[in-house]
């Protein structure tokens, strides 16, 4: 069997996977992905300590193959948004400015004045915001002039990790769909948007489709991670559509759920429709497999709730026990409703200045109904963005499929069926977005013919949920409160945070 290796670059870890070309993991390493902070609230990666990082994984992870194994192609799944200039040399510039670092609003509020919410999302499928790479980049002309004047490309994360591997400028077009550059429809970069914006297309790389061919493992490169030089390198993509990949979304009717530090939830429908019309709170882009479009919401910062409401237990119980006493609390948390918006609202409520609260708090709750509270609101959220969805692609869904470090817990999953009313799927694989890397390097190199092949070869479940009737009448009655909390509050976090922001204080992290 060939051995495909497939590596994660996350918000929170970056991870190599062996896996063969039944989607076996056969060897996996991973370390931790170093985010710096500033008291601004600005968030970066330092380039050469991320790469060192990613070389001694995929080293560490295709160390000691059994004799005469090899591996037989590599690709990279990746973060999104995240980016970094590099000059014509193909040296670093500045440090990666982070997905979620807020620091080029105010030139998402110049795109808006200049392109145009609508004009912009029926290019770009996007909804105008300072996460994506043309409001960095346009941070950086205005802040960082003399490192724009040398900029000679902006790489995303993906992009550029096939630098160091391969020599080579590319990217695949589901990362290209994130940088608020990219034509979806036509699959290339847009003047349209460039233009009045006086940015060059030349600053990206070349877009292809996820599964081709890029390069191949260079000498530098082989010494540093210690695979075999000329080793196939293949466009991977954004790690939450490689996940989905892995998590068989094109084996039915079915909307993926990437719960990690943040929650990706998306469906795939066939280009030609009318979702570019208009806006209606979800983004759209490119999927792994060209053939397809996705639209996508999500939960900006769906892990990061969990952790603070285990921080608030002052670190006295773990993970496990706070689920296990979350699960040992009532449905309903005894009217709590918690809105996870800590860092800003994602679809169908796009608003970076939205902020996190709980409703319905009294001396009597405890922290086990607290965690509880955070998990049903996460739930919540999760059924606003399916109902928002469905409208949208007009079309009816057969399930969930989870992944991540979310779908762990039964309780939180269990909790996910019954609020939504849907099955819940987790399939049996650890690491899918390095899987699902790992199934566009055979698709490069041939092991696969296409993804639906890829799929239906590799694809296995672990466990399901069903909803629970039981709970059902509790959760609607609460549910019909939930979806009026954030119209409630909306104009009073945005209140709080000009407050914030113009006392000099970080303000939310933004979306």
């Amino acid at each position: 069997m060939a051995l495909l290796l497939g590596v994660d670059v996350g918000t929170t870890n970056c991870k190599a996977g062996v896996f063969d070309e039944s989607g076996r993991m056969v060897r996996f390493c991973k370390s931790s992905t170093v985010t710096h902070h500033d008291a601004d609230g600005a968030a970066w990666y330092d380039p050469e300590q991320m790469w060192q990082g990613i070389a001694q994984i995929i080293r560490n992870a295709t160390a000691d193959l059994p004799e005469g194994e090899r591996i037989d192609a590599v690709s990279v799944a990746s973060m999104g948004e995240a980016g970094v200039p590099v000059d014509r040399h193909n040296q670093p510039l500045y440090p990666i400015i982070s997905w979620f670092d807020p620091r080029s609003m105010p030139q998402a509020d110049q795109i808006e004045r200049v392109i145009g919410r609508e004009r912009a999302f029926r290019i770009t499928g996007l909804d105008i915001g300072p996460i994506f790479s043309v409001p960095k980049i346009m941070w950086l002309r205005s802040n960082e002039p003399e490192v724009f004047r040398r900029t000679a490309r902006w790489l995303c994360i993906t992009d550029l990790v096939y630098l160091k591997l391969a020599g080579v400028h590319a990217t695949d077009y589901s990362i290209a769909s994130r940088t608020m550059a990219f034509d979806i429809t036509r699959g290339q970069w847009s003047e349209e948007i460039l233009g009045p914006l006086e940015l060059d297309a030349s600053l990206f790389p070349e877009p292809v489709p996820a599964g081709s061919l890029v390069g191949c493992i260079t000498a530098e490169a082989a010494g540093a991670t210690g695979l075999l030089e000329g080793t196939p390198v293949v466009a991977g993509g954004h790690d939450h559509l490689c996940g989905s990949l892995a998590s068989g979304i094109l084996l039915g009717r079915r909307v993926f759920d990437s719960s990690g530090t943040s929650e990706s939830i998306h469906t795939l429908v066939e280009p030609g429709s009318e979702l570019l019309s208009a806006q209606q709170g979800f983004r759209i882009g490119r999927y792994v497999d060209p053939r397809f479009l996705y639209v996508a919401g999500g939960i900006v910062s769906s892990g990061v709730c969990v952790d603070w409401a285990l921080g608030i237990s002052g670190g006295e119980m773990s993970y496990r026990d706070a689920m296990c006493a979350a699960a040992g609390a009532a449905p309903g948390s005894r009217g709590l409703l918690f809105l996870p918006h800590m860092r800003g609202s994602g679809a169908p409520h796009w608003d970076p200045r939205s902020r996190g609260a709980i409703l319905g708090l009294t001396p009597s709750h405890t922290r086990a109904e607290i965690m509880r509270s955070v998990i049903e609101g996460l739930c919540f959220e999760v059924r606003i963005i399916l109902e928002a969805m469905s409208e949208l692609v007009e079309d009816e869904v057969d399930g969930l499929t989870v992944m991540g470090g979310g779908a762990s817990s039964s309780f939180w999953q269990q909790t996910k069926a019954d609020i939504t009313g849907l099955p819940v799927e987790v399939p049996d694989v650890s690491e899918a977005t390095a899987m699902g890397a790992a199934m566009l390097a055979g698709i490069g190199i041939g092991v696969y013919t296409d993804t639906r092949n890829a799929s239906t070869r590799t694809y296995r479940s672990k466990h399901t949920y069903q909803p629970r009737s039981e709970n059902r009448l509790a959760y609607d009655q609460l549910y019909s409160a939930y979806r009026e909390f954030y119209p409630a509050v909306a104009d009073l976090s945005h209140r709080l945070s000009h407050v914030v922001t113009s006392n000099g204080c970080p303000g939310p992290e933004g979306v």
